[in-house]
């Protein structure tokens, strides 16, 4: 009698390997235009972190000015961004605007050349968001409720021109630094008061002390992205399975793998389809980060008051408009939570995400450990533990300025 081979012999690495196979020979375009948009995204954030730009301030500055203006000049408002967006594609597709800009007399943009030290050529993107700034302050200023707010942005703008191109450069050697350490303070004061904005001022100054600034800032634009990803992927999600039981059910088996399997695995498949460097680290703490997010949003809508929803549908809102005006409101402090809990994930990745090339504070760890260099290790941990520690009280303190949560808190 001739043995049963048992227990049987079950390739399941082959046919993860061949899967993966199958998915990059088929999909190659997909994975390639993904790779190419993560990577251009963690790269400009990063740059904007590490040096910004005179132009890109501008835009976010007019960008500033506009919100507002949404609700008292629209019309107006939708042609300036129309016009403004025309300029920037003309740009980007034909260098048009750069190549008008510079048949003009060189006398108008001497000021520009002699201050941001350009060469006998204007950056066409400065002037295009420059011209979006002027034409946004112009509506602003027209709007008595919003005068003030648009002398505040654009005098804050001229005042970050001039600190950060003219004087500071006369007395220290890394103005951009400072200009981005006082940007982030700020948000941090208008967003959590002003104890997160002295603690992040402190903080990121201790940061760029140990010498750990442009990788932090890598990382921070790497965290970002990846959780934005997360975020933009996992409400939709958590929407459609508190909704639909069956996606529920499908759904949380995979977010309980996705939080079982140790994060060095995810690894594993972002590398085979997106070789080395930022892209497997950022799809990998993607993958890693989102379950929290697809959890509380589902959790946030189904512990919504069924009279409230009812309510809604009496008064004979549709579907939509019941999620959009009742539900998602009212869930928001949840939602916010798991917005927390991705970003905290994310950035617990970020070691493991510089083992594969990602770079920044992570690339700093894994040197000090393969190095036994517990100098660059300390160094850098602390720069990750600061990261965490700002990301995670400003997320708090956005949670806590919610309307509902205010609710909550005046009731108790």
């Amino acid at each position: 009698m001739t043995p049963v081979d048992f227990p049987p012999n079950i390739p399941l690495g082959d046919w993860f390997e061949a899967g993966n196979q199958w998915l990059k020979s088929n999909f190659s375009w997909f994975f390639d235009a993904l790779g190419a948009f993560i990577r251009w995204s963690v790269t400009n954030l990063s740059g904007f972190f590490i040096e910004p730009g005179a132009g890109q301030l501008a835009f976010i500055a007019a960008i500033l000015i506009a919100v507002p203006l949404v609700r008292t000049r629209r019309t107006p408002l939708v042609v300036i961004v129309a016009a403004v967006s025309l300029l920037y594609i003309l740009e980007a597709q034909f260098s048009l605007v750069g190549e008008l800009i510079n048949q003009l007399p060189a006398f108008l943009f001497l000021w520009a050349i002699n201050l941001f030290d350009l060469p006998m050529r204007v950056d066409a993107y400065f002037c295009i968001s420059l011209v979006f700034l002027v034409a946004v302050a112009v509506l602003g200023a027209l709007d008595k409720g919003t005068r003030m707010r648009t002398a505040m942005i654009t005098g804050g703008w001229v005042a970050l021109l001039l600190l950060g191109w003219l004087v500071l450069p006369m007395m220290i050697t890394n103005p951009m630094a400072v200009i981005m350490i006082v940007l982030l303070s700020l948000l941090a004061t208008s967003i959590a008061g002003w104890r997160l904005g002295v603690f992040g001022l402190i903080a990121l100054t201790l940061v760029a002390s140990v010498d750990q600034w442009t990788n932090a800032m890598d990382t921070l634009g790497l965290v970002l992205v990846a959780s934005l990803v997360a975020v933009l992927v996992a409400i939709p999600i958590g929407v459609l399975a508190a909704y639909n039981s069956m996606v529920s059910k499908i759904v949380k088996p995979i977010l309980d793998l996705m939080q079982t399997l140790p994060a060095f695995v995810y690894l594993i498949p972002a590398i085979f389809f997106f070789s080395i460097g930022s892209v497997p680290g950022v799809v990998a703490t993607i993958v890693f980060a989102m379950p929290p997010g697809v959890r509380l949003t589902e959790l946030g809508i189904r512990q919504i008051d069924k009279e409230l929803v009812e309510a809604g549908e009496a008064f004979g809102a549709p579907t939509r408009k019941v999620l959009t005006g009742i539900q998602l409101p009212l869930a928001v402090p949840t939602i916010m939570a798991g917005v927390n809990q991705v970003i905290m994930l994310s950035l617990s990745m970020v070691v493991i995400a510089g083992m594969v090339g990602a770079g920044g504070l992570g690339n700093q760890v894994y040197q000090g450990i393969s190095r036994n260099d517990g100098a660059l290790g300390f160094e850098s941990g602390i720069a990750v533990v600061i990261l965490a520690i700002f990301l995670d009280r400003m997320t708090a303190a956005i949670t806590r300025s919610t309307p509902q949560a205010r609710a909550e808190r005046a009731r108790s």
